[in-house]
């Protein structure tokens, strides 16, 4: 019959293509690995019961985070490139995609970081008492400072400074100093006696050697802007010399977050310290933002080389933000923020990422005022 002939053409047609879109979503969601690489090498990081946000000690380039609340999370390690590389089908069509698994344990992390620690922070609730210190602080805690004035920009930073609005001296300012751009290098190298594990007494305080920590950055009063090139804290320090971690404690300073060593530094060299907006990072290469931002910058831009014209910028409402914020070069930005509430006020952080040689990649923060927009670019918010 007729009907009953055209009825089964009509469903034969229908599971022919209910066949090809299984076919297409298989394709979509399949991770090939890229040619010349059929295994991966993982290392797995712990995750702990809850998150210990005064666990995070910053660090810088090669750190390892055994101890740290990064949670279950496979990480490429010994390549020089990533591990996992996106369809090239969903890249030809333009799909967007997540990241890659291994990397949902810092979306969640960076997730919690800000709504369970910046946001109360904000509203005069955060559970961490606001560490005071000052230039004084620098010598009684082993810190020498050592600082080069008008230092040339970087070309790589010349391009994005170019978009920040330039600030006049706020009334009462030294306008000679505002305008300097300083390269301040600070070297944990002088032995000190006040190691926060020991107690608060002179009689019960040994003279602890210096750990060789170090904080090299530049400092931009005018474009209210830190850049930091060099950290390596005194736990990791510590850590590189084999101290055992249960020792470390009574070998450190007070004086060891990555955030208040520049933010100390930041008050010597302004007039109002509220005003830093921006914080940046260049020549990242350790072991959970290198891989991170690589896969990003090749599932985004198709290549690692991402000059600034063609840089990315996200929200922490997205998957990229998320992970960015956690990762160790964003998780000292969620701490200046907790820290520092009471002078930054409400801000919504803005991270754009960049690699404009292949091999220095780059990472700013917007920390954005209540009701203005960014100036680096428009944020991918989802996905």
């Amino acid at each position: 019959m007729p009907t009953a002939t055209a009825s089964l053409r009509l469903r034969a047609i229908g599971l022919t293509v209910v066949a090809l879109i299984a076919t297409l979503a298989l394709l979509l969601t399949h991770e090939f690995p890229r040619p010349g690489h059929t295994s991966v090498n993982q290392v797995v990081i712990r995750q702990p019961a809850s998150i210990n946000l005064s666990a995070v000690i910053h660090t810088g380039p090669s750190v390892t985070f055994s101890s740290t609340p990064l949670g279950n999370v496979a990480l490429p390690s010994g390549r020089q490139d990533h591990a996992f590389h996106f369809s090239p089908i969903s890249k030809w069509l333009l799909v967007k995609r997540v990241l890659p698994p291994q990397y949902q344990c810092l979306v969640e992390k960076g997730n919690r970081y800000y709504t369970e620690a910046v946001l109360p922070a904000f509203d005069g609730r955060s559970a961490y008492a606001t560490p005071t210190f000052t230039e004084d602080s620098f010598t009684a805690n082993g810190w020498k400072k050592s600082e080069q004035v008008d230092e040339p920009l970087p070309l790589h930073w010349e391009e994005a400074f170019k978009l920040i609005p330039e600030g006049a001296p706020a009334e009462g300012e030294d306008s000679d100093r505002e305008d300097e751009v300083s390269r301040v290098y600070m070297d944990q190298s002088l032995p000190f006696t006040n190691a926060q594990g020991q107690g608060n007494t002179d009689t019960d305080q040994s003279p602890q050697p210096a750990t060789g920590a170090q904080v090299y950055a530049m400092y931009l009063p005018e474009a209210f802007a830190i850049i930091t090139s060099v950290s390596y804290s005194p736990k990791f320090r510590l850590q590189q010399q084999g101290v055992p971690d249960d020792q470390i404690a009574n070998r450190i300073p007070p004086l060891n977050q990555l955030s208040d060593v520049l933010w100390a530094v930041w008050e010597t060299l302004v007039y109002a310290p509220g005003n830093l907006r921006y914080y940046a990072v260049e020549g990242i290469s350790n072991s959970v933002a290198k891989p991170l931002m690589d896969d990003i910058f090749n599932a985004r831009r198709g290549t690692i080389v991402v000059p600034w014209a063609n840089r990315l910028t996200f929200s922490l409402d997205s998957q990229e933000g998320k992970a960015l914020f956690a990762s160790p070069n964003g998780v000292a930005v969620a701490w200046m923020l907790i820290h520092r509430a009471e002078d930054l006020g409400r801000r919504t952080p803005v991270v754009t990422i960049f690699n404009p040689d292949g091999n220095n990649r780059c990472m700013i923060w917007d920390l954005i005022p209540q009701g203005e927009p960014s100036v680096l670019g428009t944020p991918v918010v989802g996905g």
